[in-house]
C-alpha cells in the first residue's frame, strides 16, 4: 500500500474525532477504541518489532500522563494508534499542539485545554500533504 494512501485513511480517519473532539472536548469510545485496538497489529505490519516497540513507548507515556490529568484518555488511544501509522505524523501533530499551548499561553497568560484530536488530524493531513512516508524517522 503506498505511503500516501496510509496517511490519507489516517486523516479519513481521524477527520470525525478531531470534529468532535472540537466540539465536545470528547472523542466518543466507539471512534477510538477500534484504533488503539488496530494499533497493535498495525506496528507489527507497518514496521515490524520496532514500530512495536515505540507504539508501546507512546502508550506508556500516554498512560502516565493521563494518571498525571494532563492527557485525555482518548488523546492517548488516537496517539498510541499514530505513533503505529505514522510516527511523523504524531511527531507534527504533538509540534501542533505543542504551539497551540505556548500560543495561548502567550496569549492569555495562563495554561490552557485544547482538543488534540485536532493537532492530530493536522499532523496527519502535513504529512500527506507533504507526501512523507510513514516510515519511522523519514
Amino acid at each position: 500500500m503506498p505511503p500516501t494512501t496510509i496517511l490519507a485513511a489516517l486523516a479519513l480517519f481521524l477527520l470525525p474525532c478531531a470534529l468532535q473532539d472540537y466540539h465536545t472536548r470528547r472523542v466518543s469510545n466507539w471512534l477510538n477504541l477500534p484504533a488503539f485496538f488496530a494499533a497493535w497489529p498495525l506496528a507489527l505490519w507497518l514496521g515490524g518489532e520496532e514500530r512495536l516497540f515505540f507504539t508501546f513507548a507512546v502508550f506508556a507515556g500516554c498512560w502516565l500522563a493521563w494518571g498525571m490529568k494532563s492527557m485525555g484518555a482518548a488523546d492517548g488511544k488516537l496517539a498510541t494508534c499514530m505513533a503505529a501509522v505514522s510516527p511523523m505524523a504524531l511527531g507534527v501533530g504533538v509540534l501542533l499542539l505543542v504551539a497551540g499551548f505556548v500560543g495561548m499561553r502567550l496569549r492569555r497568560g495562563e495554561a490552557a485545554s485544547l482538543p488534540a484530536a485536532v493537532a492530530f488530524y493536522g499532523g496527519a493531513v502535513a504529512m500527506a500533504l507533504a507526501g512523507f512516508s510513514p516510515g519511522l524517522w523519514t
